[in-house]
C-alpha cells in the first residue's frame, strides 16, 4: 500500500532569508514523486526507489516531533537551542558520532521550522539510500512518458491501432514549444495528435524530456545558452528574444531598450519569483546574454528538438534536429 506523504513547506518561524509563503506548500520532494497519468511530465521519479522510501521514513520519524516542537518553542532561536542541547554528548544520543548527531539535529530542526527534512546521512535510516544511476532514472522516466502519451491519445478518442501501427516524428519549436507531427498516418490523425500534445503544457514537458535524454553535454554550449536566455526572457517578460536586435551595445528592442533593462524591470515587478531570489534571477540572465553576445547571435543555432514515436513508444533519434532561425543583426 502506497504511503501518502504529509510534508508541506512553510516558514513557521519567519526565518530571515528563507522563502516565506502565505500558506503551506507541498514539499519539493513530495511534488517530485507525484504520479502523473493524463499529461506529460518531463521528469518522473520512481516511488520504488530507495531515496523515496528514505524520505518517507524520515517523515515518519520527525513529522510529529516537528509539530510538537512548534507548539513548545515560540522562536527559531529557542528551537535551535533546545535541539542543540538534545543532541549534545550527554544522554541517549552520546552513542552517535558528531556527524550523526548533527544529521539528526538538522532533520528535526528543518522539520520543525520548515515542514520537511532531507539529510540522508541520518543514522536512523541505517545507511544512506542507494542512488539511482542516470541509466535507471532515464529508463524509468521514458516508461512513464510513453505511458502518458498513450493515455493522452487513447483517452481522447485516438485508437491505439492508429498510432501503434504508425511511425511518427515529433518536432518542437524552442521558442513557443509548438509541436508538429510528421509521419505515415492519416493527416487527420496526426493533426489530432498534435493538438493533444500542444495542450496542458505537454509539448513543453516533452521538450524537456528530449533534452534530458540527449544530455546537455552533447549540445553546443552557445546553442544551449541561447535557448536558456530565450526561455527565461519569455517566462518573466512574455517577450520573444528574436524581437531584439544585436548592436555594439547588446540586444536592443525597437524602442532602443536594452534587453537587460527590460528583464530587470519585469523581474522587479513579477510575482512569479520571491523577492529574495530576484537578484539571482537577474544575474543568471545577465550571464546568458553576455555569453551569447560574444558571438554573432544570428550564427548560433536554435534548439529545435525531435524524437521518434513508433509502436506507441518514443525513440531517440541518432541526430536530434538543431535548426537555425534568424536574428536581425546590425553592426
Amino acid at each position: 500500500m502506497e504511503i501518502e506523504a504529509r510534508s508541506h513547506y512553510y516558514n513557521y518561524y519567519n526565518v530571515k532569508g528563507r522563502y516565506t509563503t502565505s500558506e503551506p506548500q507541498k514539499a519539493g520532494w513530495v511534488e517530485k514523486y507525484e504520479s502523473v497519468e493524463d499529461r506529460i511530465e518531463g521528469n518522473n521519479s520512481n516511488k520504488d526507489s530507495e531515496l523515496y522510501k528514505a524520505y518517507v521514513k524520515l517523515e515518519d520519524i520527525y513529522y510529529d516531533l516537528g509539530a510538537d516542537n512548534r507548539a513548545k518553542y515560540s522562536s527559531y532561536e529557542e528551537l535551535q537551542n533546545a535541539l542543540a542541547q538534545k543532541y549534545s554528548l550527554a544522554g541517549y544520543y552520546g552513542k552517535y558520532t558528531v556527524a550523526e548527531r548533527n544529521a539528526m539535529y538538522q532533520n528535526e530542526l528543518s522539520m520543525s521550522a520548515f515542514g520537511y527534512c532531507s539529510n540522508m546521512t541520518d543514522p536512523r535510516l541505517n545507511g544512506a539510500p542507494h542512488a539511482e544511476t542516470d541509466s535507471e532514472k532515464k529508463s524509468y522516466n521514458r516508461q512513464c512518458v510513453n505511458k502518458q502519451i498513450n493515455n493522452i491519445f487513447t483517452n481522447n478518442g485516438i485508437s491505439q491501432a492508429s498510432f501503434v501501427n504508425g511511425s511518427f516524428t515529433f518536432i518542437i519549436n524552442p521558442y513557443t514549444y509548438q509541436l508538429t507531427v510528421e509521419g505515415n498516418a492519416d493527416k487527420s490523425i496526426m493533426s489530432q495528435m498534435a493538438t493533444l500534445l500542444n495542450e496542458n503544457g505537454n509539448s513543453k514537458e516533452l521538450f524537456f524530456h528530449i533534452l534530458n535524454s540527449i544530455g546537455s553535454t552533447n549540445i553546443d554550449k552557445n546553442v544551449l545558452t541561447k535557448y536558456m536566455a530565450a526561455s527565461t526572457l519569455r517566462e518573466y517578460t512574455n517577450l520573444d528574444i528574436r524581437d531584439f536586435i544585436q548592436t555594439k551595445d547588446g540586444l536592443i528592442d525597437r524602442d532602443g531598450n536594452n534587453i537587460l533593462d527590460v528583464f530587470k524591470k519585469s523581474v522587479k515587478e513579477s510575482s512569479k519569483i520571491p523577492s529574495e531570489f530576484k537578484g539571482v534571477a537577474y544575474n543568471v540572465f545577465e550571464e546568458y546574454i553576455k555569453q551569447i553576445t560574444k558571438e554573432d547571435v544570428n550564427s548560433i543555432e536554435d534548439l529545435y528538438l525531435s524524437i521518434g514515436f513508433e509502436n506507441g513508444q518514443l525513440k531517440d533519434m541518432s541526430n536530434s534536429n538543431i535548426m537555425r532561425t534568424g536574428f536581425d543583426v546590425t553592426s
